[in-house]
């Protein structure tokens, strides 16, 4: 029996026509934003909140996060929507009426087409994002980074917290649980060897640099502030947090192939809903202590049941107000401040009362 072969012209063919259905895609996502833009300006809409529905638009920004569904980015949109209401401009979180997922750089590439106003973005140090920042800003739209920077860019400000300072604060909690550690003699591996082992967990596909700066922080305090007799050995796992799904199983590989740490550091609100969770799954609440950050309400809650240590609370709603203001800014005055760093909070067992009382009024 011939085996039938698909000739080189049939090939450059199917490829063809592929390629036009990717650009045809392409080019409806970027004409949908385009009539968005032009309704927000000329209408006054967008976002369910009923209180912008007599709001006449002038610019339009959009918020580019492919973490969006995560409280953190929620908090920091509606900061940076109803900051927008204000100043007559509307902010939309981009990807979330889309049909299809897109990462970061895709959206980057259909709001720089689409002639946006402004673009709120969590960059990375990738040359593909410093490359977009540059192409929208050669276009004439001003781009903010949050959260994550791009400082080789020409964006015109980083909106986030400072790194260093953050990981200062996690070298402090380590050497507080060290000293608990020798003064207790009632938890088994309290003076294991006379050694906590800390792990912090990072993001394996993130060329951040956030995350280095954090890194130095803590160990700038473990080397200088530990005067306890409890030596503290600092390590890092990496973790894959391209989704939920990868982090969790990431995390869950920590637990399965080593032995439990003493203490985990983790940098973001998914880890740290993950780690909590998988100190329950596996049966080792009390064997390790959680160094969170945000303050959702599970890990609030994760606070007052003992299991998370404490977390790093970050004004988020106030990153999103300061994305829209040194838009505004540029906008206005052709320059802004290159950083703006939003307030940040201990929250842990002394404390953590008065922040889900606060939850619970909000929810209410």
């Amino acid at each position: 029996m011939k085996k039938k072969r698909i000739s080189t012209r049939n090939l450059v063919f199917v490829y063809s026509v592929m390629i036009l259905i990717v650009a045809i895609i392409f080019v409806a996502v970027a004409f949908y934003f385009s009539r968005t833009i032009r309704a927000a300006r000329h209408a006054g809409d967008t976002y369910s909140a009923a209180s912008s529905s007599d709001v006449n638009f002038s610019k339009y920004y959009v918020m580019i996060s492919s973490d969006r569904d995560l409280d953190f980015w929620k908090s920091v949109y509606k900061g940076a929507y109803e900051e927008g209401i204000k100043k007559g401009v509307c902010v939309e979180m981009m990807g979330e009426n889309l049909s299809e997922d897109y990462s970061d750089t895709e959206l980057m590439e259909i709001a720089i087409a689409s002639k946006v106003d402004g673009i709120i973005v969590y960059a990375d140090e990738s040359v593909e994002m410093r490359n977009l920042i540059n192409e929208a800003v050669y276009d004439g739209i001003p781009v903010v980074t949050v959260y994550g920077d791009s400082a080789n860019s020409l964006r015109c400000c980083y909106v986030g917290v400072g790194s260093y300072n953050l990981g200062r604060e996690y070298g402090k909690q380590i050497v507080k649980i060290a000293r608990e550690y020798e003064l207790s003699n009632t938890t088994a591996s309290t003076h294991m060897n006379d050694t906590l082992n800390v792990v912090a967990l990072v993001n394996s596909y993130s060329d951040n640099s956030n995350q280095s700066l954090v890194w130095s922080g803590i160990q700038n305090v473990v080397s200088t502030e530990n005067h306890s007799d409890i030596q503290i050995e600092l390590s890092q796992a990496y973790v894959d947090n391209r989704s939920t799904f990868t982090s969790e199983e990431s995390i869950r590989d920590i637990f399965r192939s080593q032995e439990t740490p003493d203490v985990i550091v983790c940098l973001n609100e998914t880890d740290t809903n993950c780690v909590y969770q998988s100190l329950v799954d596996y049966n080792k609440v009390g064997k390790s202590a959680i160094l969170g950050y945000y303050d959702s309400e599970s890990i609030l809650k994760g606070i007052s049941r003992s299991v998370i240590y404490s977390t790093i609370s970050v004004d988020t709603y106030q990153m999103g107000v300061y994305c829209v203001d040194a838009i505004k800014e540029y906008e206005e005055y052709g320059n802004t401040s290159q950083y703006m760093l939003a307030d940040v909070t201990l929250i842990d067992k002394s404390n953590v009362s008065d922040y889900l009382s606060e939850n619970e009024e909000v929810t209410e």
